[in-house]
């Protein structure tokens, strides 16, 4: 019974946790269909499909953080590298004055990506 209850709270247990600071949250906010998302790409930011250079997320999350209300930022970070987490979490949160309750970090894998809108051909 033990050994049972032991591998129950290893499997809810999240793949891994990165060294953020107290300004990021791990619970997933009730309104998190209107959310940016953010996820790498091989080394680069993704802030929903478009790619950010880490002056863009900076631009980015600073735009976010002017909101009223907030809308969540999720950094998702299954299946990156911590020091990537990091590095994204460390620009988010300087550029948009981070709370834990609308800056939240996921170590559940990433939605897949919306695609970009199509462009609408001239004439």
């Amino acid at each position: 019974m033990i050994l049972f209850s032991l591998a129950l709270t290893v499997l809810a247990l999240p793949d891994k946790t990165c060294n953020l600071s107290a300004q990021w949250g791990t619970k997933l906010p009730r309104k998190s269909a209107d959310a940016y998302a953010v996820r790498d790409n091989g080394g680069a930011a993704l802030w929903g499909f478009i790619r950010a250079s880490d002056t863009a997320l900076e631009d980015f999350a600073s735009g976010a953080g002017r909101e009223t209300p907030h809308r969540p930022i999720i950094l998702y970070a299954a299946d990156t590298d911590c020091a990537v987490v990091e590095r994204y979490a460390a620009i988010i949160e300087a550029a948009a004055n981070c709370a834990p309750d609308w800056c939240v970090v996921s170590y559940r894998p990433a939605p897949p990506l919306a695609s970009p809108p199509r462009a609408i051909p001239s004439n």
